[in-house]
């Protein structure tokens, strides 16, 4: 097996477990990523999570890492520098803006470290936020932002109607019966792989990547070493060259030991 120099590792159900309410880290195979990266290991977190709801889980109040791949490949950082970003058109979005008012639905615009509703919070709201805990973010006017996505806080039968005013080739995802993630450029997870493996001349034969969930299987295609977690879905487990253990066994813990320290 090649040296590892990079290991781009998800948060949910692979450093965070959602087994129990609350949710806990997983801080056995968090001390193992520590003990990689001293060894100059680089350890990217790589999620479908923006910047700020990855700060508001207080995973970097225990563990810094040396960059992160948001928004499943929306915005990518490396230390403190952007490599890659999607902002979506300003005329789109308003115009998603004006329909979700028209129809009283909230809606969460993620821009590059915040974000904000465009009304108060109300019982979609407090249904996604019931599986997804956050903080409720201030309102404001939605007009000439910068966005890289949105959330819509929309039920399954208004569907039709919002896709019916995206761009074709939008991205139009539901993750939940009150939620659904919008951007009008598909955000992928590999894409924000590769844009880091140029950027810092790292080989794929050299990364390796680690998740549970079916956006993961596209880093599995940018890096040699895909590694899929014992939770996983079957198609993801399908897709990966290494199978770990659960995040209830320290399944990142168990790979960083046996393949990169």
């Amino acid at each position: 097996m090649s040296k590892i120099d990079i290991v781009f590792v998800d948060i949910d159900c692979t450093l965070l477990n959602w087994s129990t309410r609350p949710p806990f880290f997983d801080i056995d195979s968090i001390n193992a990523l520590k003990e990689a990266q001293k060894k100059g290991v680089l350890i990217f977190f790589c999620t479908a999570r923006p910047y700020h709801s990855v700060k508001e889980i207080k995973i970097l109040d225990i563990f810094t890492p040396d960059g992160m791949i948001l928004a499943n490949g929306g915005f990518v950082l490396y230390k403190d520098k952007i490599l890659y970003e999607t902002i979506m058109e300003k005329e789109v979005f308003e115009r998603l803006c004006d329909l979700a008012i028209k129809l009283n639905v909230n809606v969460e615009g993620v821009r590059r470290y915040d974000c904000f509703f465009i009304a108060e919070e109300d019982e979609a709201v407090k249904q996604l936020f019931n599986t997804y805990p956050e903080n409720i973010p201030p309102i404001e006017d939605y007009h000439n932002q910068d966005v890289i996505g949105l959330t819509l806080f929309a039920q399954k039968d208004l569907d039709e109607k919002f896709m019916s005013i995206m761009p074709k080739d939008s991205y139009y995802f539901r993750y939940h019966d009150y939620g659904v993630d919008v951007c009008t450029v598909p955000h992928v997870k590999g894409e924000g792989i590769k844009v880091v493996l140029k950027e810092l001349d790292i080989s794929k034969n050299r990364a390796m990547a680690i998740g549970d969930d079916l956006a993961d299987i596209s880093m599995f295609e940018e890096v040699k070493y895909g590694v899929a977690m014992a939770n996983g879905k079957e198609e993801v487990i399908k897709a990966a060259k290494i199978k770990a253990p659960s995040i209830d066994e320290s399944g990142v813990k168990y790979v960083i030991e046996k393949y990169v320290l």
